[in-house]
């Protein structure tokens, strides 16, 4: 029997395409998933709806399990311990006030500067650097009072991190240069260099795609900064990323079909197999 593919994502037809809204419990919809060599699941999509596909599935592209289970910078951390990349010293806290509370007791953890991180929000929004005793009680309060937070050491990244998108079994790589200021974010006006430091470049691609084979991870885009000559710091996960370093929506589109092509060709090689997660 001929094997083929089943798309949820309109964006990409394959040789079924199904509504993401089709109910699951339709029994031809379910032997089709379960015959099919692989399914396309689309870039937005519940966890239920997901593991409910997925359940069904014997491949499936993207997967999107560690999304889902690590949510938050407090579970990337874990993710990045149990990996065993380097990623900066960090204290985590159960809210605001037992931060504080820390603080009174034991005093900041490291010399000043550190940097204040709230366990959510994106393009730096909720990250602060604490330079003095009263940037804390400055900025804490900008955080949801009944959500965890954290406390990290002070990278010295020298006005620049590099951010690595990872398409399937390709990357790309480029550097977010801030100015000498704290924040390299680009929705904060810094600047994208896709030629600085290759060599730093080439060593941020390889360490985030052997941490990608290993956490089952097809697409998402990297955090690295690099404080000395060793493996690159991993600072944090974006499962939903800015388009500018990547040719806008139009490129990133083309990036990740060109992904699913190469997956698509990887099982029709290698044979039918059953997907791995976390």
């Amino acid at each position: 029997m001929a094997q083929y593919f089943v798309s949820f994502y309109p964006r990409i037809p394959l040789d079924e395409n199904v509504s993401i809204f089709e109910p699951l419990d339709d029994n031809n919809l379910g032997l089709m998933l379960r015959q099919a060599a692989g399914v396309l699941v689309p870039p937005y999509i519940s966890p239920w709806r997901y593991h409910a596909i997925t359940r069904l599935a014997n491949s499936w592209f993207p997967r999107l399990d560690a999304r889902f289970a690590y949510q938050g910078k407090i579970r990337q951390i874990d993710l990045f311990r149990r990996l065993g990349v380097r990623y900066p010293e960090t204290h985590t806290f159960r809210d605001p006030a037992t931060l504080v509370q820390y603080l009174q007791r034991f005093g900041a953890p490291w010399e000043y500067p550190f940097v204040l991180k709230g366990d959510k929000g994106g393009g730096g929004s909720t990250v602060y650097p604490i330079y003095r005793p009263s940037d804390i009680s400055r900025h804490i309060v900008k955080l949801p009072a009944a959500e965890p937070l954290l406390l990290q050491k002070w990278v010295k990244h020298g006005g620049k991190d590099l951010r690595v998108v990872v398409y399937g079994t390709q990357a790309i790589s480029y550097f977010r240069v801030g100015g000498g200021q704290f924040y390299n974010n680009v929705c904060r006006g810094s600047r994208i260099d896709h030629d600085l430091c290759p060599e730093q470049r080439r060593g941020g691609i390889l360490a985030t795609l052997e941490f990608c084979r290993k956490a089952f991870i097809d697409i998402a885009g990297f955090d690295l900064m690099f404080p000395d000559n060793h493996q690159p710091v991993f600072i944090e996960i974006n499962f939903h990323f800015g388009r500018k370093g990547l040719g806008g929506r139009s490129g990133h589109q083309k990036k990740v079909e060109q992904a699913v092509k190469q997956w698509r060709a990887n099982i029709l090689k290698n044979g039918c197999h059953v997907a791995d997660s976390l």
